[in-house]
């Protein structure tokens, strides 16, 4: 991502059948924001993530299905503008197939391998993230989030 602009971060993380490490911020009752990496794929402009469903993550996107997502590395730190997106979880039939998208390469069928053994069946929670079109128009405009467009 040589210019960082929403509208590049939007293109990145949705490349098709290609995985990235993404700084997922899901919010507390409180409004407070945590930042945690996740892995995701994409699939038809839509992400894919799972996550132990015992987590806190997983409690917060309970309450609140309202995200930013952000390019981030393993350490959590965040490689380019965040957009923002909504998620929901996935279950039967659809958390299958997303759980398949996951398996991508050799991290994603070592993670996949992880998660079917410590969180079989329903201990696992599956999310799908559609990104808000506020931030591609922003990007495509070069406003950065936040700021006001000038007409």
């Amino acid at each position: 991502m040589s210019e960082k602009t929403t509208h590049t971060t939007r293109q990145y993380l949705t490349t098709p059948r290609k995985g990235h490490m993404t700084l997922l911020t899901s919010f507390r009752r409180n409004g407070v924001g945590v930042g945690t990496p996740v892995g995701t794929v994409a699939s038809h402009g839509k992400l894919y993530f799972m996550t132990a469903a015992d987590t806190w993550k997983a409690k917060r996107l309970a309450h609140d299905p309202r995200v930013t997502l952000a390019p981030g590395n393993r350490k959590g730190d965040a490689l380019g503008p965040a957009i923002t997106g909504t998620v929901r979880r996935l279950y039967a039939e659809e958390a299958k197939r997303a759980r398949d998208l996951l398996r991508i390469g050799i991290v994603g069928r070592f993670f996949g391998i992880v998660f079917d053994r410590k969180y079989p069946g329903e201990k696992t929670a599956v999310y799908e993230m559609v990104l808000d079109e506020r931030d591609a128009d922003m990007g495509k405009r070069g406003i950065e989030k936040g700021q006001p467009a000038h007409s």
